[in-house]
């Protein structure tokens, strides 16, 4: 879901190895092996079964009391679970259940899990526009039960991906059209401005022939590709705004 760029590849036992801050009386920091863990259990409690797992770790700097600052190796963690087809479900072919998460040991953003799509062809994520969950690292955060909510709101969610991809797939575009979306896309922060013209590129001349068809899902996959080597964090705000503007104008 998130191609890992600018940051450390990882395993999952690489996890234990981040040190987690002590919490405070407002701030309760969980540790990502806390949360992956918790995650996979709670899926799997669903009948959910993970088929591939990527995670990603960059540096971070906690900000403390009288301007001290403590690096924190591993303080931000970005991650995808791909998961098998679920039964009685509905899905394209050639894309998977996934979803993405990211977490943070030094107050940079909140725990924060996204529903989408694994598209095969291309190895490209499909966000959705919202985060499911979003939760601030308080003292009264119940890691479980945020978690049983995201997965509540990522079934719902999943039911709805075969009708966006339909429209999007069913809605040709022409090179004016395809060219002032691109446009739109960088505006709302899909990607930077210095990527329109590699984006336009994609999309005139996919390097998978899958998405020559001129579509708003092959605008998609042209964007995507493109915001391979965007940053992970960069990414997940990319993705939101790339649903906006796509769902928006294409429904």
């Amino acid at each position: 879901m998130l191609m890992l760029s600018h940051a450390a590849e990882v395993s999952r036992d690489d996890l234990y190895a981040v040190n987690t801050p002590e919490p405070t009386q407002s701030w309760k920091p969980v540790p990502h092996h806390e949360v992956v863990n918790t995650l996979t259990d709670r899926a799997a409690a669903r009948g959910l079964v993970v088929k591939n797992e990527r995670f990603a770790l960059l540096d971070g700097t906690l900000y403390g009391e009288n301007g001290v600052q403590t690096r924190i190796p591993g303080a931000r963690l970005f991650g995808s679970l791909d998961f098998a087809p679920i039964p009685g479900m509905p899905f394209p072919a050639g894309c998977a259940p996934s979803c993405g998460l990211r977490n943070s040991a030094d107050k940079s953003f909140a725990l924060s899990i996204l529903s989408g799509a694994r598209v095969f062809i291309c190895a490209n994520g499909v966000l959705s526009a919202e985060h499911i969950i979003s939760r601030k690292h308080t003292s009264g955060l119940d890691l479980v039960e945020s978690i049983d909510n995201a997965l509540d709101s990522f079934m719902e969610s999943l039911r709805g991906f075969n009708q966006t991809y339909e429209q999007l797939r069913s809605r040709r575009l022409n090179r004016t059209k395809a060219h002032s979306l691109v446009v739109e896309l960088a505006q709302a922060g899909a990607f930077a401005s210095s990527d329109i013209l590699p984006v336009v590129r994609e999309f005139e001349a996919p390097r998978h022939p899958e998405f020559a068809d001129k579509s708003g899902w092959s605008l998609y996959q042209a964007s995507t590709e493109i915001m391979k080597g965007q940053s992970p964090a960069r990414q997940v705000d990319g993705f939101k705004a790339l649903n906006q503007v796509l769902t928006a104008v294409l429904n």
